[in-house]
C-alpha cells in the first residue's frame, strides 16, 4: 500500500470513487454545469479570475479538454470518467470544482466532504 503523500491524482480521485460510489454522478454532473457555464460566457469569469497558478486562457483549455472528456465519456462508467478528469493538468480544474461542490453541497454529504477534504486538500 502506498504512503499518502506518494498518491496520484488518479488513485486519490478511485479511493473517492469506492467509498462513495452514489455521489460521482452528481459530482461529475455539477462539473459539467460549471464548465459549460465558464465557456459559455468567460468574459464574466475573467473578471473574477485574479492571478493564480494558471493564465485565464489555460484555465479555458483545460475547460475545453474536461468538456470534451465528459462529453465523450458519458454514457460509459461514471467511475472511469471520474478518475480520467483528475490526469495531467486537468486534475487542477477537476480538484478545483470538487472542492466548490462539497462547499455548496454539504447537507446531508458531510462524510463525501470529510473525505475530499482529506484526499484532496492535505
Amino acid at each position: 500500500m502506498n504512503r499518502y503523500p506518494d498518491l496520484s491524482n488518479t488513485a486519490r480521485a478511485r479511493i473517492l470513487c469506492r467509498l462513495f460510489p452514489d455521489q460521482i454522478p452528481a459530482v461529475l454532473e455539477f462539473i459539467a454545469q460549471q464548465t459549460a457555464a465558464l465557456l459559455e460566457n468567460p468574459a464574466v469569469f475573467k473578471a473574477q479570475h485574479d492571478e493564480r497558478l494558471f493564465s485565464f486562457e489555460c484555465l479555458l483549455s483545460l475547460a475545453r479538454e474536461v468538456k470534451i472528456s465528459i462529453h465523450q465519456g458519458r454514457c460509459k462508467d461514471s467511475s472511469g470518467l471520474f478518475i480520467s478528469l483528475f490526469n495531467g493538468y486537468r486534475a487542477c480544474y477537476t480538484g478545483h470544482l470538487l472542492i466548490r461542490y462539497t462547499v455548496e453541497n454539504q447537507s446531508g454529504h458531510e462524510r463525501f466532504a470529510i473525505a475530499v477534504r482529506l484526499l484532496f486538500r492535505m
